[in-house]
């Protein structure tokens, strides 16, 4: 039975896997994207900036389907205006992960 689960466990966890660094990306890249418009690479490059924004755009709307509830459910608490969504986000794909791992583990004994 566990050789047949095996490949939904792999596929699982690559989507996992997908979907955390989509989040990583798109984090990283809006912090590059916040330090360049407050700079002057926004005017003396104005064709590496719109690609920055770009990519910031592509990321974004691929990682919002995810962040868009948790966001909902931070809103509850006073995070002084920092968005936590993505730090919560990756850390409920790790527990995912492990439970997972955990799970297969024993479904092979």
């Amino acid at each position: 039975m566990g050789a047949f689960l095996a490949p939904f466990f792999n596929v699982i966890l690559l989507i996992l896997s997908i979907i955390q660094w989509i989040v990583v990306a798109w984090v990283v890249l809006s912090w590059i994207l916040f330090a360049a418009s407050h700079t002057s690479f926004r005017w003396r490059h104005p064709g590496g900036f719109r690609f920055l924004e770009t990519l910031n755009d592509i990321f974004g709307r691929m990682a919002l389907p995810f962040l868009r509830p948790i966001r909902r459910w931070l809103r509850r608490f006073n995070t002084a205006g920092i968005d936590w969504s993505p730090l919560v986000l990756l850390v409920i794909i790790y527990f995912i992960r492990e439970l997972l791992v955990v799970l297969f583990n024993r479904i092979l004994m």
